[in-house]
C-alpha cells in the first residue's frame, strides 16, 4: 500500500465517523455507539501505520503516532466510558481541544528546526490547530444547553478533520511526486 494511503484511509475513517454522528438519530444511537469508535480506532491505526512508513520526517513521523495513538486511545475510551450524550459531548470535546494544542505544538516544531518547510502545510497545521481549540470550546458551550447541537456541531467539525486529512494526504503525495519539502 503506498504509505500516503494510510493517511488518506485515517482522513475517511475520520470523515465517515463525523457522519455517522450527524446522521446518528437516523441510523440508531445504538449502531453510532459502535460505529463511531471503530472508526476512531481503525484511523488510529491507520495514522499509526502512516508514521511507520515515514521514517525520513521525524516531527511528521512524530505527529502522526501521536495522533494515531491518540485517536485509538480516544476510541476505546467513548466506547467504555460515556454513558450518555452529555458525557460523550464532553469526551468529544476534550478530544478537539488536545488534539488542537497538537497541531500547535506540531507547526511550533517545525518552525524550530530551521529546515526547509512547506509555508503552506504549516498554516494549515495552524489553522486546524486554532479551528480544533475554538471548536472544542464551542461544542462545550453548546451541548450545555442543547445536546442535539453540540452533536451537529461535533459531526461537522469531525467530518471537516476528516477531509482536512484527506486532502492534506493528496497534497503529501504530490510533493513527493514533484520532490518539494513535505515537513
Amino acid at each position: 500500500m503506498n504509505k500516503t494511503n494510510y493517511l488518506t484511509f485515517s482522513g475517511v475513517s475520520m470523515a465517515l465517523a463525523g457522519m455517522v454522528m450527524l446522521t446518528s438519530e437516523s441510523i440508531g444511537v445504538a449502531y453510532a455507539k459502535i460505529l463511531v469508535p471503530a472508526l476512531f480506532f481503525t484511523g488510529g491505526v491507520s495514522a499509526y501505520l502512516f508514521s511507520a512508513a515515514n521514517p525520513q520526517h521525524a516531527i511528521a513521523k512524530q505527529y502522526h503516532l501521536l495522533q494515531g495513538a491518540g485517536m485509538a486511545i480516544f476510541a476505546i475510551i467513548i466506547a467504555a466510558g460515556p454513558e450518555n450524550l452529555g458525557e460523550f459531548l464532553m469526551y468529544v470535546s476534550y478530544f478537539m481541544g488536545v488534539f488542537g494544542l497538537i497541531e500547535l505544538l506540531f507547526a511550533f516544531m517545525v518552525l524550530n528546526r530551521g529546515d526547509k518547510l512547506n509555508k503552506g502545510i504549516l498554516m494549515s497545521r495552524f489553522i486546524a490547530g486554532a479551528s480544533n481549540l475554538v471548536g472544542s470550546v464551542l461544542i462545550l458551550a453548546t451541548s450545555l444547553t442543547d445536546e442535539l447541537s453540540g452533536l451537529i456541531i461535533a459531526g461537522i467539525l469531525i467530518l471537516l478533520g476528516g477531509v482536512a486529512f484527506i486532502l492534506f494526504s493528496f497534497r503529501i503525495r504530490r510533493m513527493e511526486i514533484t520532490g518539494a519539502p513535505v515537513s
